[in-house]
């Protein structure tokens, strides 16, 4: 039965649990007296201006070093799923989505590394595990669209900083080590400083972990940063990041209720109750680098930033899960996937007053260069007669990009902010069968925000933005392999989204500081799995969808001895138009059904964070979260749900001299944690069980460790 006028339910529900989260007493910084205050009062750089948090007029997220540490975030996904809004919405632990919008096998939000784009492979996901928690000096999160970010920013931006040379002194050095659940250990050391005009910062860390499914995993990463000072707003800098990654991964192996129920953390488990033969693990080895040299002038009136870079990227993935079952040649398939992207950005501003009237025009143009290729073998092959002609691929990529922003003021409250852009996409992919898809289209995105500031801390701002999704390569891939005319690769077109958003930040007093946003994004030409015949044939631009919601962020420290923090977030995601092959209940048969109505699956309606610090006397800060992720539909048709889950994180430190002490529990409960997945909604049978896969999430982890600085 097709589920119709829920989503006014939905809404009074989300209000509901809003509301009930606001009974209860997110990041903060270091305050000069010692004390805490909201980064609303941070300069964000994930903005064409680099204005105040508080004045820009989006919705924009800080994670600072300081709270990675607290929270002990072994990456950066444990970090980004307390954002409200934030979800990992995919099997994969390095696959986020902001506010819902991510399509399936696809990339989510632009991910960038000081500023650089990173986008991997035909799939274009971003690789966040590479990134060690203990070279980031903060992540900025812009859940809006971006314009000044290109293709893809209306996903939303997140900006991943590194540290780099502290001016206090010509040496800092810093040493950190941790031991946890699952032979968890992460050590790292750095050093940093400033002499004369030259400063530098200097990291090396390495993590391993059994992993709670078995899953081994290590990385040994380096970072070298160096900067010469011209003046005191003036800096050229270099930096090179070098990281070598290997997992044994069951994250691309999933399970069905009954080896979920008996085999829930064995990398390797039986196929079936009634077959023996085992399911392996699927391994990674992953390398990856990132050079860079950039220019930074920082003045009033004007200021100035540019950046040339070169990544590289080599990937070798073994599909080893059918080897002990299978006698096909084809079995334990390898890729090897080579990528070098080339990207030069630059953009400048200059302040101009006019008596009441302040303006602020920044122009700005990207250049991306992508060149990636995958060569696949068959080890079992040995007669060398399975083809590898549709799989070996060739990727080049070139996006162009020009924006143009304009802020101005109007007096101390009345405030304007226009952006303009246009990206101009070249893609040209083929494999040895030979099949080639040659693909360019050119969109113009742009924003209007007008603000008016109450206070000089308090900000009301409204706004509008058009931006858009251009399909992966894999998508372009699909289409071109499957060969079905309803799903042809010239037919694909980039998913467009409109967003109007009401957004307030205050920043009260030191025991309160807000920041609420209400939104409504409206998607044309969303993209959806698709099925011929119970086949699965790619990705395809099934219908328009509307998505709304809120999100609220409040943190204080109204005591001495005590902090608090909430954030939440309700959504409402749901088909306008569109039309999707699902299986019917209970005949367990295709159909093609109409989605208008339904709501999207896969998307959380709520997720939340409570949290409070304790402060007993010097030095000393206990913490205790409580971290909610609500109910979500598996399947089109909204037949089935994954339930909403909770789960609790606790934690002490000690501080004194140039020493840190702690330890912290996550999902201290043990709460059994699963991203499930049946999107057509498949039973075992007519009349049967859903037919639901699920891919198994971290349990109960406990840490301790040390820290010395000098």
């Amino acid at each position: 039965m097709k589920i119709k006028g829920s989503g006014g339910r939905n809404v009074l529900g989300g209000l509901a649990v809003m509301i009930g989260l606001l009974m209860c007493p997110l990041p903060v910084l270091a305050d000069e007296d010692g004390l805490q205050t909201h980064v609303l009062d941070e300069i964000v750089v994930t903005s064409t201006s680099k204005t105040k948090m508080i004045d820009t007029p989006a919705s924009i997220s800080v994670i600072t070093a300081a709270d990675l540490e607290q929270m002990g975030a072994k990456n950066i996904i444990e970090a980004l799923e307390r954002i409200p809004g934030v979800y990992n919405t995919s099997a994969s632990s390095t696959s986020l989505s902001i506010r819902g919008t991510r399509s399936s096998m696809a990339g989510g939000p632009v991910i960038l590394v000081d500023g650089v784009p990173q986008k991997y492979g035909n799939n274009r996901r971003e690789e966040l595990d590479l990134i060690p928690v203990s070279q980031i000096a903060r992540i900025e999160v812009l859940r809006s669209a971006g314009i000044a970010y290109g293709p893809g920013s209306a996903r939303g931006v997140i900006n991943i900083i590194t540290k780099k040379g502290q001016a206090d002194k010509p040496l800092n050095v810093r040493l950190s080590g941790s031991y946890g659940s699952w032979s968890t250990s992460n050590v790292s050391g750095s050093l940093d400083g400033r002499l004369n005009q030259w400063d530098y910062y200097a990291d090396l860390s390495y993590f391993e972990t059994d992993g709670y499914e078995e899953e081994d995993e290590s990385r040994t990463a380096g970072l070298l940063k160096l900067g010469y000072n011209l003046s005191a707003l003036t800096r050229i800098g270099v930096s090179a990041n070098w990281v070598d990654y290997d997992r044994d991964s069951a994250y691309d192996l999933y399970k069905y209720q009954w080896q979920l129920d008996n085999y829930r953390r064995n990398i390797h488990f039986p196929r079936a109750v009634d077959d023996d033969d085992l399911v392996w693990n699927n391994r990674t080895e992953q390398e990856s680098a990132i050079y860079t040299l950039n220019f930074s002038h920082k003045g009033n009136p004007l200021f100035v930033d540019g950046t040339l870079s070169y990544t590289c990227y080599d990937e070798r993935y073994y599909d080893t899960k059918d080897i002990y079952y299978s006698s096909s040649r084809s079995r334990g398939d390898e890729d090897h996937r080579e990528q070098d992207t080339y990207t030069a950005t630059l953009s400048a501003g200059y302040a101009m007053n006019f008596g009441a009237i302040g303006y602020t025009p920044t122009i700005g143009v990207n250049y991306e260069a992508v060149d990636f290729s995958q060569r696949r073998t068959y080890p079992y092959d040995t007669a060398g007669t399975v083809s590898t002609a549709a799989y070996d691929l060739d990727l080049e990529e070139t996006n162009i990009g020009v924006f143009w922003d304009n802020d101005l003021m109007f007096g101390d409250h009345w405030g304007l902010k226009i952006g303009v852009r246009i990206d101009q996409v070249d893609l040209t992919l083929e494999n040895k069968v030979p099949e080639q898809v040659d693909a360019d289209d050119t969109k113009w995105s742009w924003s209007v925000a007008p603000a008016y500031h109450f206070t000089p801390n308090a900000n009301l701002y409204f706004s509008v933005s058009r931006n858009y999704w251009f399909p992966s390569p894999q998508y372009y891939f699909w289409a071109s392999n499957y060969g079905s005319p309803n799903n042809r690769p010239e037919d694909l077109k980039p998913e467009e989204a409109t967003t109007f958003e009401l957004g307030y930040k205050h920043r009260v007093n030191r025991g309160l500081n807000m920041t609420l946003t209400v939104y409504l994004t409206e998607t044309k030409d969303k993209f959806g799995s698709y099925y011929e015949g119970g086949s699965y044939y790619g990705q395809k631009n099934t219908g328009d969808a509307e998505t709304y919601g809120v999100e609220l962020e409040l943190d204080g420290r109204p005591l001495d001895w005590l902090g608090y923090r909430l954030s939440g977030a309700y959504i409402n995601a749901e088909w306008k138009k569109g039309t999707a092959r699902v299986y019917e209940h209970p005949s367990n048969t295709r159909v093609l059904a109409d989605l208008d109505g339904y709501q999207v699956n896969g998307i959380p309606e709520f997720n939340g964070r409570v949290g409070l610090d304790f402060y007993p006397f010097d030095g000393f800060r206990a913490s205790v979260d409580a971290n909610i992720w609500g109910e979500y539909y598996l399947d089109y048709l909204n037949s089935l749900t994954y339930p909403s889950k909770t789960t609790f994180d606790a934690s002490i430190s000690y501080t004194w001299s140039r020493y840190k002490v702690w330890i912290l529990g996550k999902n201290i409960f043990d709460e059994k944690m699963e991203r499930a997945i049946n999107t057509d909604g498949e039973l075992t049978e007519p009349g049967g069980e859903p037919l639901t896969a699920y891919y198994v999430l971290d349990g109960a982890y406990v840490e301790a460790g040390v820290s010395i600085k000098f």
